[in-house]
């Protein structure tokens, strides 16, 4: 048995055992991964080596076979071990896993028998080599002999043609000693031919040297390209190692970075947030209230679900009415505490992550900025309802200015819950309108007011707090060499994994975390590309914002700057893009949409005006600007 010829085919047929693998995990949707992989390798590798054993016996004689015996019999004792070790692991695992464990067993533990015998044969037959046998070195002289073992050995080259020039040695030793006819003169002419060859070493390296040119063409390419392929898996093992070993260079604090866009004076008095946080603290929830039916999209509070699709005091029953009512005097200071915030000139917050990245900035004054928003919603409702319609209009106002407070260069999501709450007080202040008569000049004294916030107000996004997340992921994830370029590190892709499932499988195995990791930092692209990339797509968006949806409509503007007609290759190479790339066709939409409602409620609150001083309305809105 050649092991060179049984390695290639045990290479073989684990191959195909792992495309057969591949194909079972691609049936399974990757549900028992890699259990299918790891069997089927192992059956391929078994099953070849099985066949071997055969192919081999049935090339012995009838007297050999009894040799075999112990073979078969440690074989035998290697697979009885791995069925006990399969047995155990079922037991271990309550046999759930039943019999996958044993028969994983009975594979290992016979092709570790298989394995060790092969070895051992291996070696047997390499000291047969080395001693000679067949080759008529038992006819020379011990020294001679000696010399021939040794530059075979030290030549290192293939056992086939280590026996040639063995073959070739013993003739040449041979045809030089037949005209001895004593013994001591064999030792003589022996000794005398010893010294004339020379080095053992370097006459082993002649010797393969010769050898190798003498090989036919198609052997040196073959070896030459397993050589190169060597070569190519070394270096990338070694680049592997290489960037796993990457350490990150933090030099920028861009939630400082953040804070500071925001925070354009050092005053703490001119900052509102410390007055929103008492109102925080200060808020309580509404009382529960029956629920006649369970809503589609479900609240918190049964409060909140029972008044989602009512708009006016009208449309409550008694219990909500009182819940509400409650809600509202409960809040009395909590209220006054966020109008004398909204009277501040700037609001920004110091901010918390939970993990490495700005991704994982903490904004828990959100939700109590919607509650809020509800809260004085409800409120001016109920003074309109009452008659107080001036004071309505304040409270609503006073909504309008905190979603200001949540403009400007800040994260997305906070720029959107800014507009929203503009657009409920917006939506609230038509609602006014629609169930109650407003005096000419309540509704010129609202209309100043609202212009006058307007003109503060600010309708376009900024991305550049988007931009520090990706600056901030570039900085953390990839190394820097002072040459603004890097690679990406793969174990620093856990704390995009743990952020967002949906970006990474997260598997349990830690090795087959990291595996996925390096595999992807090997293909991302580098860190100069990464960052042009991200500053070419936010170059981008913040020239779009300043756009309006019909003309972006237009000029067919791919949000995605084509990303979805890259290559797969290219997609996978810039991944990071999709994962932070905001839906910015929509945010531009959505905040041209709430723009256009307020200037719509000025625009509805001068025709109300133009009527009452006329009795009619306008023909159109030119005579209203006229007027």
């Amino acid at each position: 048995m050649k092991i060179k010829k049984l390695f290639v085919r045990i290479l073989i047929v684990a191959a195909l055992g792992l495309c057969a693998g591949i194909a079972m995990e691609y049936s399974t949707a990757g549900l028992k991964f890699p259990i299918f992989l790891i069997v089927a390798i192992i059956a391929g590798i078994f099953i070849e080596l099985v066949i071997e054993i055969l192919r081999g016996a049935l090339t012995i004689a009838r007297e050999d076979l009894r040799k075999l015996k112990k073979t078969v019999l440690r074989i035998l004792i290697a697979t009885s071990i791995g069925l006990l070790a399969g047995i155990i692991l079922d037991f271990v695992a309550i046999w759930e896993a039943f019999p996958f464990f044993s028969i994983l067993g009975i594979f290992l533990g016979t092709a570790f028998g298989i394995a060790i015998e092969i070895i051992q044969y291996h070696h047997s037959m390499r000291k047969a080599f080395l001693e000679g046998k067949g080759l008529a070195l038992e006819r020379l002289p011990v020294s001679t002999a000696d010399l021939i073992r040794q530059i075979i050995k030290k030549m290192r080259y293939r056992k086939e043609v280590r026996s040639e020039v063995m073959a070739e040695l013993a003739a040449h030793f041979e045809d030089q000693l037949q005209d001895c006819k004593t013994d001591e003169e064999k030792q003589e002419r022996a000794r005398q031919l010893i010294d004339d060859f020379g080095d053992v070493k370097l006459l082993a390296v002649l010797l393969r040297r010769a050898k190798k040119r003498c090989r036919p063409l198609w052997r040196t390419v073959v070896a030459r390209s397993f050589q190169t392929i060597g070569v190519l898996i070394l270096c990338f093992i070694f680049y592997c190692v290489y960037i796993s070993l990457g350490e990150p260079t933090i030099s920028v604090n861009y939630v400082r970075e953040m804070t500071n866009l925001t925070r354009p004076v050092v005053n703490e008095s001119r900052n509102a947030a410390p007055l929103y946080q008492k109102a925080f603290d200060l808020y309580k929830e509404p009382l529960e209230v029956e629920l006649k039916e369970e809503p589609v999209f479900a609240d918190d509070n049964k409060l909140f679900n029972a008044i989602r699709n009512k708009q006016w005091v009208d449309e409550l029953n008694a219990e909500e009415l009182a819940s509400l009512k409650t809600w509202i005097f409960s809040n009395t200071e909590a209220i006054k505490l966020f109008k004398q915030a909204t009277e501040k000139p700037y609001c920004w917050w110091e901010r918390q992550k939970d993990g490495e990245l700005l991704l994982n900035v903490l904004l828990p004054e959100l939700s109590p900025f919607r509650n809020f928003s509800r809260l004085l919603s409800w409120k001016a409702a109920l003074e309109a309802n009452s008659g107080n319609i001036e004071e309505a209009f304040n409270e609503l106002l006073v909504c309008y200015q905190a979603g200001q407070h949540l403009e400007g260069p800040r994260f997305l999501v906070e720029q959107l819950v800014g507009w929203a709450l503009q657009a409920k007080s917006v939506g609230t202040a038509f609602i006014i309108l629609q169930h109650r008569q407003v005096e000419g000049p309540l509704l010129k004294d609202f209309q100043a007011k609202l212009e006058n916030l307007m003109a503060k107000g600010i309708y376009t996004p900024d991305y550049t707090v988007e931009r520090f997340w990706a600056l901030d992921f570039i900085q953390r994830c990839y190394t820097d060499n002072g040459c603004g370029t890097g690679h990406m590190i793969p174990r620093r892709l856990s704390i995009i994994s743990s952020s967002d499932s949906d970006i990474m499988n997260d598997f349990e195995n830690p090795v087959l975390n990291y595996g996925q990791f390096l595999a992807i930092s090997l293909v991302t692209a580098d860190r100069d590309k990464m960052r042009q990339m991200f500053e070419n797509y936010y170059d981008n968006a913040q020239r779009w914002a300043h756009e309006t949806p019909w003309r972006l409509h237009q000029e067919d503007v791919d949000f995605e700057m084509g990303f979805y007609d890259w290559s797969r290759l290219k997609q996978i190479r810039y991944w990071p893009i999709i994962v932070f790339m905001p839906a910015t066709g929509r945010i531009t939409e959505i905040a041209y949409r709430y723009k256009l409602q307020a200037e719509a409620l000025i625009t509805v609150t001068a025709l109300y005006r133009y009527r009452q001083d006329t009795g009619q309305y306008p023909d159109d809105l030119d005579e209203l600007v006229t007027a």
